[in-house]
């Protein structure tokens, strides 16, 4: 039996079910333990398994209740590493990737450690400052991981800052915050291992208008795969600028696997 007092396999069972009836399950899911006196437990399991429950209740990002992004999440869930996620703008790949699947990773495991890169450090911050926001400010998530999150006192972590990074209660102390946020083209950091990767517009309009700048992205992105792990993850997520960019490098070279979702069909 998990924290809600249901058996883990029901709650896993959420990931094959059609949207309508996944609403359901939560519905039914929360009404049980707020009945049995607790409702943080169900919250905290749901929110461990089903990253669409975790996004769209526990972070209120209703906007997100469609069918064609509920069968992305689901998609993400079942590949989350190695995959280049190549969507056209506005179609919820950072939400889910970058936002959502980053949260959740550090529901699991406080230990874990995230470098998000992006081609300038601004476009990095703006990731983490959205995450910051969320691990401030939620309250559902604070009652549901009082063993992870700071909850108001976030005067109390090592590091909160978007220059910094962000650090939540963890037992370990390595050299790298649980969330740091950098760019590929204005300064990598040094002596930095972190064991996720995480690349999101790394190419720009900006970055594609002569072959050098095409040339000097790819090239930062090389020497930022030394800032991971051995072994370690990957997650790279964008959108084309350019028929010769970065990303056509990285699946040229089979780095990772692209998955793929146009503006138009």
């Amino acid at each position: 039996m998990n924290e809600s007092g249901f058996a883990p396999e029901r709650v896993a069972a959420i990931r094959g079910l059609p949207l309508r009836r996944a609403i359901e399950f939560w519905d039914a899911f929360e009404a049980e333990a707020r009945k049995a006196g607790n409702l943080a437990g169900a919250v905290r399991s749901l929110c461990l398994v089903d990253l669409f429950y975790l996004l769209v209740r526990a972070c209120r990002r209703e906007d997100m209740l469609h069918p064609w992004i509920y069968a992305r999440v689901r998609e993400v869930e079942a590949r989350p590493d190695g995959m280049l996620d190549l969507w056209a703008r506005e179609h919820y790949k950072s939400s889910i990737i970058t936002f959502g699947l980053t949260v959740q990773d550090i529901l699991k495991d406080q230990e874990i450690t995230f470098g998000i890169f992006s081609h300038t450090r601004p476009i990095a911050k703006a990731f983490l400052r959205q995450i910051m926001r969320e691990l401030e400010s939620n309250i559902i998530l604070h009652n549901a991981f009082p063993d992870v999150l700071w909850g108001k006192d976030i005067r109390a972590a090592p590091k909160w800052s978007e220059d910094d990074g962000v650090i939540v209660k963890r037992k370990s102390n390595p050299n790298e915050a649980t969330i740091e946020a950098w760019g590929l083209v204005d300064g990598q950091p040094t002596s930095k291992h972190f064991r996720v990767l995480l690349y999101d517009d790394i190419v720009v309009a900006g970055s594609v208008t002569t072959p050098e700048m095409l040339a000097k992205t790819m090239t930062e992105m090389e020497r930022s795969y030394n800032l991971g792990t051995t072994p370690g993850l990957r997650r790279m997520a964008g959108t084309r600028w350019h028929f010769n960019d970065a990303y056509r490098t990285i699946l040229d070279r089979g780095t990772a696997q692209r998955r793929e979702y146009p503006g138009t069909d």
